[in-house]
């Protein structure tokens, strides 16, 4: 039977006081006296009452003892983040490779595009400019999945990837579409104008009312069924949708299992995509003004995309082994490939 806690404390509390009154009558005629005056009594106003001042007597509490509480729950966080480290490390610091050798790559390249000449810079200086905003976005971004995990918050990493995989559409977009277009989205920045900049590329037709995300995403070489697919998952995850309400990261498909807090599973999702993610949108910056060092870094990241599978994979399957296996479900897929 489902138990009140607020209410049985209230009504127990009452009758403690009707008791006591009638304890302390030393006559029947003062005890039925006492009754009426009870009888009397507007109980709803009491009850009313007697809550507010035991919410008050609870944040009275609340705060004297805040302190105490949050430094309990904070050993126990740190506790998680400890072992989701021992568990994850290998993968969080292959994530953390990539953040440097890609910021090292671009560092590298913008000094390489400042020294060219003005002629030269002129011809992109749009594209240029506006990836350079998108990349240096994507950067903390992948950053910022990376804390994610590192928290145990795999769903809340899944949704960032959600913001990577839009800016890599935009970022073909523009790269594909040259200047007009770069120029347009930068202007864009200063206005409420969300898609309208892409206007300029002349793909959509002025009887067009209004021009979408994924009307941009049907005009770019990245629109893939794959992709599509994964960002559907992603928009489930943010919205509050009953998928991503039921079947999260974090819970390992579990219904009966609800996260409300860190959870050690589901960080290959995030790491996979947003590493690929991140791939891409160098890739297309550093195509801009190609150059040797440029094209070496773009191999480079892109083949680590190959390292980060394989060790998250790996660990998934060492971390979880009553879970359905990563990495030999990858090595199977790509024997029937062959």
């Amino acid at each position: 039977m489902a138990k009140d806690g607020v209410s049985t404390f209230l009504q127990d509390t009452f009758l403690e006081i009707v008791k006591e009154r009638l304890e302390k009558a030393e006559t029947v005629e003062e005890a039925k006296e006492i009754t009426k005056k009870l009888e009397k009594i507007d109980l709803s106003d009491l009850f009313r009452e007697m809550f507010f001042k035991m919410a008050d007597d609870t944040t009275q509490y609340m705060r004297e003892t805040m302190f105490e509480e949050v430094m309990a729950f904070r050993a126990e966080e740190d506790e998680f983040i400890i072992k989701q480290e021992q568990k994850w490390y290998k993968g969080f610091v292959a994530s953390e490779a990539m953040y440097i050798m890609t910021l090292e790559a671009v560092e590298a390249y913008v000094n390489y595009v400042n020294d060219l000449s003005y002629e030269e810079k002129f011809k992109h200086h749009n594209t240029f400019t506006a990836m350079l905003h998108i990349h240096g976005r994507a950067l903390q971004e992948f950053l910022e999945i990376i804390t994610l995990m590192k928290n145990g918050f795999a769903d809340g990493a899944y949704a960032r990837w959600r913001s990577m995989y839009e800016l890599s559409i935009i970022a073909s977009f523009i790269t594909e579409n040259g200047e007009k277009v770069a120029k347009e989205f930068i202007e864009a920045s200063e206005s409420d104008d969300r898609y309208e900049w892409a206007r300029a590329s002349g793909l959509f037709s002025p009887r067009k009312k209004y021009i979408s995300f994924n009307d941009i995403q049907t005009h770019c070489n990245m629109n893939t069924k794959v992709w599509r697919k994964q960002y559907d998952l992603a928009n489930k995850t943010v919205h509050a949708s009953p998928q991503g309400t039921f079947a999260r990261l974090g819970n390992m498909r579990t219904e009966n299992v609800i996260p409300v807090g860190r959870s050690d599973y589901g960080m290959t999702t995030p790491a996979e995509h947003s590493a690929i993610s991140l791939a891409q949108i160098t890739s297309m910056f550093l195509n801009i003004f190609p150059y040797g060092d440029g094209l070496l870094a773009m191999q480079n990241i892109n083949n680590w995309i190959d390292v980060i599978r394989e060790i998250y994979f790996k660990t998934h399957d060492e971390v979880f082994p009553e879970a359905q296996p990563l990495w030999s479900n990858v090595l199977e897929k790509f024997r029937d490939e062959e």
